[in-house]
């Protein structure tokens, strides 16, 4: 089911929100199951929660989720999620390094194709210094990029979204 908010958003803040829907339950899971046991998970562009959701669901009790999203209104939306291991920041994706001092996994529904080259860089930047990295996209032109600050880039198709999307698994071996 669509939510008229969330377009109405993506209307007002198209290269904030990327897309008119939220990610669908398949995307969300097949995003959150990437991040592999890791305890400290950033997620750059929560939007409303679909895949914080699915990522609490797998985190371990131990762990920490925090969400960057610059919409206060989806913020609003992330913080009626009910979960201690949850902490929700109402700042630009760019400056996470100012909260988070350990990059283990970081996911990204950030609309990368959206960003002007330094901001791309900026973002990608930061993430390389992450063990993991998933960035969700709905486009795969971007892995040659990935492969900039990459060590290991791996794309998975997901057509049960709307649009269809592709996820980007990322590792850097030497972290």
């Amino acid at each position: 089911m669509i939510d008229l908010h969330f377009v109405w958003q993506f209307f007002r803040h198209p290269t904030q929100v990327g897309t008119f829907t939220q990610s669908s339950k398949t995307l969300a899971k097949k995003m959150a199951e990437q991040i592999d046991g890791s305890l400290e998970v950033v997620e750059l562009g929560a939007g409303t929660g679909a895949v914080t959701t699915e990522i609490l669901k797998r985190l371990p009790q131990n762990g920490r989720l925090t969400c960057f999203e610059i919409n206060p209104k989806f913020c609003r939306d992330l913080e009626r999620i009910n979960d201690p291991r949850l902490k929700v920041i109402n700042d630009d994706a760019g400056n996470c390094e100012r909260y988070v001092d350990n990059l283990d996994c970081i996911v990204s529904g950030l609309p990368l194709v959206w960003f002007t080259e330094s901001k791309q860089q900026e973002i990608l930047a930061i993430t390389s210094k992450s063990k993991r990295y998933i960035q969700l996209q709905y486009t795969p032109l971007l892995g040659k990029k990935m492969r900039n600050y990459f060590s290991q880039v791996k794309l998975k198709f997901v057509p049960q979204n709307l649009p269809p999307a592709f996820i980007y698994v990322c590792k850097n071996s030497a972290r």
